[in-house]
């Protein structure tokens, strides 16, 4: 028989551990270790127990649920879903402080009538007990707060004005999910404010919490960032996410389609879709990029963009949260670059400058 997934809850609230427990426990490959009621005691009750994720609450008594994430990720590092009641009013500064001090997604709480939230929670922790987390260092860079445009945290790759009118990519296409919004933002705040390509992303997040990504990336970044809405227009320098619920597509240069549709092979939006419109649209004058994440969503799509005689770029198995997309798309052998998530931007203006094939 195979081991239960040994997770551990934290919430200050009775009726608030009694919700997630019963959530949980109806899946049977689960198993409830134990329970902590604050930071403080979720830290030691890790040590203890091992277990193979853990559920966190933010506001809690005694030692918060994101200081007690970081103590965790710095010492006993384990999976940690970060769990919250009402994202909108904690948002956006929740998503990025869960994220840069090592959780590795964010959830809403189930409700008293959860129903299919349930099964939506359990899932989630079923992925995360696969994923094989590092020791997340504190006062690391990954944790400070994006300095201003200019810092040394934000200095452009390359200096400004130095690429061709005869740009060599006309559109990035990025796919990304379990751990990829640190290294989007990273990767976006490196940029150059002349940065003349768009770029378009397929970041798997929970609906709640989107636009709180969108938000931290358009502050952290001297481009422009926003969701994508159906009819916007490619702009050079501009970012557009992909929605929670639609598929964003290219369906001709310079445009982008979103529409609501049958999920594909599990993911709305599909990272493959996005990619594979814009080896359509673009051509060899597209430029494919698969970040960290489970499964494989973007890999098919990668292809397109190699058969189409576009540029690919993978990250590297070492910065990686999780292997599973960029670790499929390098298997296939279609990629052309392989780099870690902190040199992506530098390559990508590398590849836009044509420097490199």
């Amino acid at each position: 028989m195979n081991k239960k997934i040994g997770v551990l809850v934290v919430d200050d609230s009775p009726l608030c551990r009694e919700l997630i427990v019963d959530a949980l426990q109806k899946d049977p490959e689960i198993e409830i270790v134990g329970t902590a009621e604050n930071g403080e005691e979720a830290v030691a009750k890790v040590r203890e127990l091992k277990p193979s994720v853990v559920t966190m609450d933010v506001d809690m008594p005694v030692l918060d649920g994101l200081s007690a994430t970081e103590r965790i990720m710095g010492e006993t590092p384990v999976p940690i879903l970060v769990l919250t009641a009402d994202p909108k009013q904690q948002a956006p500064e929740l998503t990025h402080r869960s994220l840069a001090v090592g959780a590795l997604a964010l959830q809403v709480k189930p409700a008293l009538d959860a129903g299919p939230a349930a099964w939506n929670l359990a899932r989630e922790v079923k992925l995360l007990s696969t994923v094989k987390v590092i020791r997340h260092l504190r006062g690391t860079k990954r944790h400070a707060p994006a300095g201003p445009p200019g810092s040394p945290e934000t200095a452009p790759a390359l200096a400004p004005a130095l690429f061709s009118a005869q740009a060599t990519v006309g559109l990035i296409a990025v796919a990304s999910s379990t751990g990829g919004p640190q290294v989007l933002q990273r990767f976006l705040s490196d940029l150059p404010a002349d940065f003349p390509v768009p770029i378009v992303i397929v970041q798997h997040i929970n609906a709640a919490f989107a636009d709180s990504l969108v938000g931290w990336l358009q502050v952290t970044t001297k481009l422009k960032v926003k969701m994508a809405v159906d009819g916007d227009l490619l702009v050079p320098g501009t970012v557009l996410i992909a929605p929670a619920g639609a598929h964003t597509t290219i369906p001709m240069r310079g445009k982008v389609s979103v529409k609501v549709a049958e999920a594909r092979d599990g993911h709305l939006p599909s990272a493959t879709m996005l990619l594979e419109s814009a080896a359509r649209s673009y051509g060899r004058r597209s430029l494919g990029i698969i970040l960290t994440g489970m499964g494989s969503d973007g890999v098919d799509g990668m292809a397109a963009v190699r058969a189409a005689a576009g540029k690919t770029v993978a990250q590297s198995q070492e910065s990686c949260v999780v292997f599973g997309m960029p670790g499929a798309a390098i298997a296939r052998g279609i990629i052309d670059h392989v780099v870690h998530g902190d040199e992506l931007a530098a390559t990508v203006v590398r590849l836009c400058r044509g420097d490199a094939g």
